[in-house]
């Protein structure tokens, strides 16, 4: 084994819990919501979390990805191997990828202590690749209720990405131990090596990427799951010549916007951007493959003029421009000031 596949496999082994990035920590921006969700519905949480942006000890974490998948800012990155798991069931040999939790008896492809616990970017993903079927069988009687309420919110969240049709086409919902079957393909030998080598390419591919010095340049402070996405998307784009849109919350930037970039302070994530343009013009440039849809860049604003969150059906997750104004600045301090300022 040479220096380098050997320092890449110990990277890659070493990673068995989440890590947390503190500085896009949601309650290190300013709002008067405390959140607590990756505390409250870790099974080991006070073991772990002295508070939600501060760990105690992983030594309890058994990296179910429940946390990762709570966190509203995407401030706690999976580890390199839950990675690896969830997006494997994309390059299955199987057109359908069953997942379920661990008390179902049934059989499935991919196994969680809760479906919540993978991302609805990495379910949406998975989705893009191979249909799912989602077994829901034990969820009439989980006394969970965080990761009840969890799974539902993902599910619309899911529902509000594809629309309505798409999703019933991707997803099944199997309530009943019979509904959808597991069943298996079976492959040629020529397909079997044809998708053995495509896998190990991919996952070649991917544990690259986690190389100090190597990542992907466009990445910088993005979302794993949420990339993978973006880059799935722009395949799909590229195959059509009429793209589908997905719906991604953006900030509903309004006409009172002047500038004063407290919002893009306020995103840790790179994902909002104030560019200056000829002629005394600005404009308002959202990455959406990077943006959590946490809404912090909205509380940031003191003067409202980021209207919460809003729907929009994209077709790709590059930069995208919501809003150009006429920039005024202070005579004096050469700051960015509002339209009806006496200055």
């Amino acid at each position: 084994m040479s220096v380098f596949t050997k320092y890449a496999m110990d990277t890659l082994m070493k990673a068995s819990h989440p890590e947390i990035d503190r500085k896009q920590c949601w309650n290190l921006t300013p709002h008067k919501d405390h959140c607590t969700d990756c505390k409250d519905i870790c099974p080991y949480g006070d073991k772990i979390f002295i508070r939600p942006n501060l760990i105690r000890d992983w030594a309890a974490c058994t990296d179910c990805g429940l946390c990762v998948s709570a966190c509203r800012s995407r401030c706690i990155q999976p580890s390199a191997e839950q990675i690896q798991q969830d997006i494997a069931p994309a390059d299955s040999d199987n057109d359908t990828v069953w997942i379920g939790c661990t008390k179902s008896g049934r059989r499935n492809d991919l196994v969680r202590s809760c479906i919540c616990a993978l991302s609805w970017e990495a379910l949406a993903y998975i989705a893009l690749n191979r249909k799912v079927v989602l077994d829901l069988t034990p969820c009439g009687e989980c006394e969970n209720d965080l990761c009840a309420e969890k799974l539902r919110s993902e599910l619309t969240r899911l529902v509000e990405f594809f629309g309505p049709a798409l999703f019933q086409s991707r997803f099944t919902l199997a309530y009943q131990p019979g509904e959808a079957p597991y069943e298996v393909k079976n492959l040629s030998r020529r397909e079997m090596f044809s998708h053995m080598t495509d896998s190990s390419k991919a996952g070649s591919r991917y544990l690259l990427r986690l190389l100090p010095g190597v990542q992907d340049a466009e990445q910088g402070k993005g979302l794993d799951f949420r990339l993978l996405l973006s880059q799935r998307i722009k395949q799909l784009k590229s195959e059509t010549e009429t793209p589908a849109r997905y719906g991604f919350y953006l900030p509903a930037v309004t006409s009172k916007c002047y500038g004063c970039g407290k919002c893009e302070k306020a995103c840790r994530a790179g994902a909002l951007k104030l560019e200056d343009l000829p002629e005394g013009l600005s404009r308002v440039v959202i990455t959406p493959w990077k943006c959590s849809e946490c809404g912090a860049c909205a509380a940031a604003c003191r003067d409202h003029a980021i209207d919460g969150m809003v729907l929009r059906q994209l077709t790709s997750l590059g930069p995208v421009s919501v809003l150009k104004f006429k920039k005024s600045v202070c005579t004096q301090c050469g700051k960015p000031t509002p339209p009806d300022s006496p200055d």
